[in-house]
């Protein structure tokens, strides 16, 4: 069972072994040591637009039904930096490849995305709040570590993903994990053993669906065709 007072923290302990396969996936090792293909890693920056839309209108939606003023304005806060990393993304990353997720013929997001952000987005309209917001944080904390993880062994200045890493072993994305963690620790601390219990399947949940984000990249996973 969870500890009340501490879920994130016991959350992540939970899925250590996803994190781990995370860790030991090509795609992950590849965007370690430079050697990931530039076409799968802008296939994966294009479903990762796709997927930053969709997780800001999941915060936005969380923020709506928060409850708390304070709550509110760090979930619209968070919805707001996903919809200028989607930019920063395309700008950066995207645009010089010739590539518009807006586009009408631009690549769709793959199955394993619209499941993902489909549940995320499901968990924010209809589940509790606790629950909704537990689901989202693997988002922040996967990323996180990962981005962490990668700078430590990536002190190459001219490493060719640099940016990315830099973004996500950033200590200003470090102190928003940490916001948002506290808050689901509060709320995890104030609601029952029943919700806490569902809060942990959501997090468990959305951090599998982290890994078969990656493993879809790298597969070049697409819609089937009749």
């Amino acid at each position: 069972m969870t500890s009340p007072a501490r879920f994130s923290q016991s959350a992540w302990t939970h899925v250590a072994g996803w994190y781990d396969a995370i860790m030991a996936h090509p795609f992950v090792t590849g965007l370690a040591d430079g050697s990931l293909p530039p076409e799968v890693f802008a296939r994966y920056l294009l479903d990762d637009a796709h997927y930053l839309a969709q997780y800001a209108r999941t915060l936005a939606m969380l923020s709506a039904r928060a409850g708390d003023p304070a709550l509110s304005a760090e979930l619209a806060r968070g919805a707001a930096d996903a919809v200028e990393a989607e930019r920063l993304l395309h700008q950066g990353f995207l645009a010089p490849l010739g590539i518009d997720p807006d586009a009408p013929d631009a690549a769709e997001p793959t199955p394993t995305c619209r499941a993902y952000v489909g549940t995320l987005l499901a968990d924010a309209a209809y589940a509790p709040v606790e629950v909704g917001l537990a689901g989202v944080l693997p988002c922040f904390r996967v990323y996180l570590e990962v981005g962490r993880a990668i700078a430590a062994q990536a002190d190459d200045h001219a490493h060719p993903f640099r940016a990315w890493i830099d973004t996500y072993s950033d200590p200003a994305f470090d102190a928003a994990v940490t916001r948002v963690e506290e808050w689901a620790d509060r709320l995890a601390a104030a609601t029952t053993d029943g919700r806490r219990e569902a809060m942990l399947a959501a997090y468990a949940r959305a951090t599998r669906f982290e890994w078969m984000f990656w493993d879809a990249s790298w597969r070049g996973e697409a819609w089937p065709k009749p």
